[in-house]
């Protein structure tokens, strides 16, 4: 049997290309060994036979109290002889981190048992622990252009993974071909939903006519009932959604999407053609996304809406322009398509694949 490792854990960014990527490798008939934690939601994902899901003692050390940042040290070590433990057991002919925590136990792990190794980074700068898995890795496939302030060539531009099922949705040219009136958006907080977003935008919407706009608002779980309260007390065209797996399905719908900046919603956005207004979260990790936005803001192809007091008051003036000007809708939609190369997960596989290749000549 043949085995490729994952080493990915956490939050959808890491998991779900992670997950895509998965299912080529077994199409080319290897079995995967995926290696997480169980504070990740890997376990409530996956669900293919082909996966094997193992997990590592890891967690990290940033933003952390001393004592958690000392326990966390301690789980460094540990979870590299964890590592160590099961590569030797699998033999997988590569490793494949895709950043965060879990992925640096796997690097190191792999670099001392001389494995070939792969990392993935999802964002415009890079996190810390890819920052070091850099240093170890065989090649490196990066979402954004220059996220390690380094050019080499075991760094490839590749664009992120995204799922098959975006390349079924409708295409600019059809969301756009009418100069409509009206403004569909799309507003996406993520599974937990975004506090700001569902505080702030019924308020938003009640600046417009009813006619002008209507809004599929994903709360995240538990905020449902009091965001249908929010919107109900303006009138507004609205059908609030706590979570929804047939994301492809609300894409199709509208024409504007109001989100924050992770990596895999502008992948999406990127992979489909939508225009789009980002209010990247503030708090987010070395503030990355912000640079994701602003990456997309300086190639026109998103809007920018910083999280401040001034929030609402753009939001207002910006949507008054886009329905003026519904031109600008398209043309933020072509560009992002531009943004991203295409066909990332054929071209991770086929170099990550390649370096199987010359390790078995060698």
């Amino acid at each position: 049997m043949k085995y490729i490792a994952i080493f990915s854990s956490g939050t959808g960014g890491h998991v779900y290309p992670a997950l895509a990527l998965s299912s080529n490798y077994i199409k080319k008939n290897y079995k995967i060994i995926w290696i997480g934690t169980k504070q990740g939601i890997e376990s409530k994902v996956i669900s293919n036979d082909a996966i094997e899901l193992l997990f590592i003692n890891a967690q990290g050390i940033r933003g952390k109290s001393f004592i958690n940042k000392a326990i966390g040290i301690l789980k460094i070590f540990v979870s590299i002889y964890e590592s160590i433990v099961i590569l030797r057991k699998y033999k997988p002919k590569l490793v494949f981190g895709f950043g965060g925590y879990v992925s640096f136990a796997g690097i190191i792990s792999s670099f001392i048992l001389r494995i070939p190794r792969v990392i993935h980074e999802q964002n415009a700068i890079a996190g810390t622990a890819n920052r070091i898995n850099y240093y170890f890795s065989s090649e490196i496939y990066e979402t954004f252009p220059s996220s390690f302030r380094k050019y080499n060539d075991k760094i490839i531009h590749t664009g992120n993974i995204v799922r098959d099922i975006m390349n079924k949705v409708s295409t600019p040219d059809e969301i756009y071909k009418i100069n409509e009136l009206q403004l569909r958006i799309l507003v996406i907080g993520g599974s937990q939903g975004s506090k700001f977003l569902n505080n702030s935008f019924p308020f938003i919407a009640s600046h417009f006519v009813k006619n002008s706009i209507s809004i599929k608002h994903i709360s995240g779980k538990d905020n449902k009932l009091t965001l249908e309260s929010k919107y109900k007390k303006y009138d507004v065209d609205v059908e609030v959604i706590e979570y929804s797996d047939n994301i492809e399905q609300l894409y199709d719908w509208c024409n504007l999407v109001v989100c924050r900046s992770g990596s895999t919603t502008l992948s999406e956005l990127g992979k489909i053609g939508r225009a789009s207004i980002l209010v990247p979260f503030p708090f987010a990790t070395d503030n990355h996304q912000l640079l994701n936005a602003n990456y997309l803001a300086q190639n026109s192809a998103a809007i920018i809406i910083e999280q401040n007091e001034s929030s609402i008051e753009n939001f207002v003036l910006t949507l008054n322009l886009l329905l003026l000007k519904n031109d600008r809708l398209y043309s933020l939609a072509t560009n992002i398509k531009k943004i991203f190369p295409d066909h990332a997960i054929d071209n991770i596989t086929k170099n990550s694949l390649k370096l199987i290749d010359r390790n078995n000549e060698n």
